[in-house]
């Protein structure tokens, strides 16, 4: 790979990871200062108000999964969950006659993210809850 082809990889690889970051702390913000902002959403999008905090924890999970980069099992789990998230709150918004222009971001982004992490930051070595005999 030529060096310009590696900034270049670089680059989209952080651009997208800092903007799934971006939506994760929105979300996760937002779900504690706005709770019942949030919880009306979550009404009117038919899903129950129960789970907006384990979602926000969730989200944190994931966030720092990916952050560390230190399970294989674990950082793709987090990827694949994150992206049915954004997969459920596109239709969800689009249920009730929504634009959701972050969920069309992450959808976006979170697979050039999880694509482009193994080739940027190298795959990591060990899977989690995995013991070695």
């Amino acid at each position: 790979m030529t060096f310009k082809a590696n900034i270049l990889i670089k680059t989209l690889y952080w651009i997208a990871t800092l903007l799934m970051f971006a939506l994760m702390l929105l979300a996760i913000v937002n779900y504690h200062l706005q709770y019942d902002t949030m919880s009306a959403f979550f009404t009117k999008f038919g899903y129950p108000t129960y789970i907006v905090y384990p979602l926000a924890y969730l989200k944190l999970g994931a966030l720092l999964a990916i952050a560390s980069n230190r399970y294989r099992n674990l950082k793709d789990i987090a990827y694949g969950a994150y992206f049915i998230n954004m997969i459920t709150a596109t239709y969800a918004h689009l249920s009730v006659g929504d634009n959701p222009v972050h969920a069309y971001v992450g959808l976006v982004v979170i697979p050039i993210s999880y694509i482009l992490s193994n080739i940027v930051r190298g795959e990591p070595g060990r899977d989690a809850f995995i013991m070695k005999s």
